[in-house]
C-alpha cells in the first residue's frame, strides 16, 4: 500500500516528465505551414498537420496572449532550450542509431494506443459519442490485430484517432486558457493546459497499475526520447525561422490549442 500511494502521488508529475518537447510539438505543428519542407511531426500522433495564421501577425490574432510572467517564462525557455540541445537531443540521436525507424514508429503507436482511455473519456465529456466509439474501436483493433498497439491497422480501415484531451474539454465548455506558462522541463503551457495535463494523468491506465515511481519515470523518459528521435531537426527549424523564438513558441502554442478545441 505504501508503494502504491507513493506511485499515485508521483504519477501526475511523471506524466509530464520531460514533457517540454511535447509542448514544443504543438508549436512546431502550428508553424509547420510557414516552414519549408518540414520533417515528420513532433507529436506522438501521426495525424495530419494544420495550417495556422502567422503567429507574429498580431492583427490577425482573435485573442491577445496573456503573459504576465514573461520575464520568468523567458528564463525557463532558455533553460529548456539548453536541456533540449545538451541532453534530450544527444540522447535521441544515439537512440536513433540503435533502433531502426520502423521499431521506433511501432513504439510510438504503442504509447498512443495505451492512452486511448484518455481520448475516449474526453470525447464523452464533450458529448462526442461517435468519436468515443471510433476511439474505442481503434483501441480494440490495434490492441488485438495490431499486436498490443505496435501496429496501426485501424488507420488502414480509415478509423482515425480522436485527438481529445482535458485541456480541449475545458475549452469546449468555455474555460479560458489563462496566462501562458513556460514550465521548466515541461515547456509551453497555460493555466488551463496545466490543469488538463494533470487531470489526464488520472485517466491514463498506467496510473492504476501500481508501477513503482522509478519504473514510471523510465517509461515516460523512453516515450519522450523515442518521440524526439522521430522528429529531430524540427525544433531547430522552428527556432531558426523566428525573429524571437520565445514569442514564436508562445503564440504557436496558443494557436494550436485553439485550433484543436474548434475541431
Amino acid at each position: 500500500m505504501k508503494g502504491r500511494i507513493s506511485t499515485a502521488c508521483c504519477l501526475p508529475i511523471i506524466t509530464l516528465f520531460l514533457g517540454f518537447s511535447s509542448g514544443m510539438s504543438c508549436c512546431v505543428m502550428a508553424q509547420s505551414a510557414d516552414v519549408a519542407e518540414p520533417a515528420e511531426e513532433w507529436s506522438l500522433s501521426s495525424s495530419a498537420r494544420f495550417k495556422f495564421e502567422d503567429p507574429f501577425d498580431t492583427e490577425s490574432s482573435a485573442k491577445p496572449v496573456q503573459d504576465p510572467m514573461e520575464t520568468v517564462n523567458r528564463s525557463f525557455y532558455r533553460f529548456n532550450d539548453r536541456v533540449y540541445h545538451w541532453v534530450l537531443k544527444p540522447v535521441a540521436k544515439g537512440y536513433e542509431k540503435v533502433l531502426p525507424e520502423p521499431a521506433r514508429i511501432s513504439f510510438r503507436m504503442f504509447f498512443t494506443n495505451v492512452k486511448a482511455p484518455v481520448r475516449v473519456a474526453n470525447c464523452l465529456f464533450q458529448r462526442k459519442v461517435k468519436g468515443a466509439g471510433r476511439e474505442t474501436g481503434r483501441f480494440l483493433i490495434n490492441a488485438t490485430v495490431g499486436i498490443g498497439g505496435l501496429f496501426d491497422p485501424a488507420s488502414y480501415w480509415n478509423i482515425e484517432p480522436q485527438e481529445e484531451d482535458l485541456d480541449q474539454t475545458l475549452g469546449f465548455y468555455g474555460v479560458p486558457p489563462g496566462a501562458y506558462v513556460n514550465w521548466p522541463i515541461f515547456g509551453p503551457s497555460s493555466i488551463r493546459g496545466t490543469i488538463g495535463t494533470v487531470g489526464d494523468s488520472f485517466l491514463n491506465p498506467l496510473f492504476y497499475l501500481g508501477i513503482p515511481s522509478y519504473g514510471s519515470i523510465t517509461i515516460s523518459a523512453q516515450e519522450r526520447i523515442n518521440a524526439t528521435s522521430l522528429t529531430l531537426g524540427e525544433y531547430e527549424q522552428l527556432t531558426r525561422s523566428a525573429l524571437d523564438p520565445y514569442i514564436g513558441l508562445r503564440n504557436a502554442y496558443f494557436q494550436y490549442r485553439e485550433q484543436k478545441i474548434k475541431e
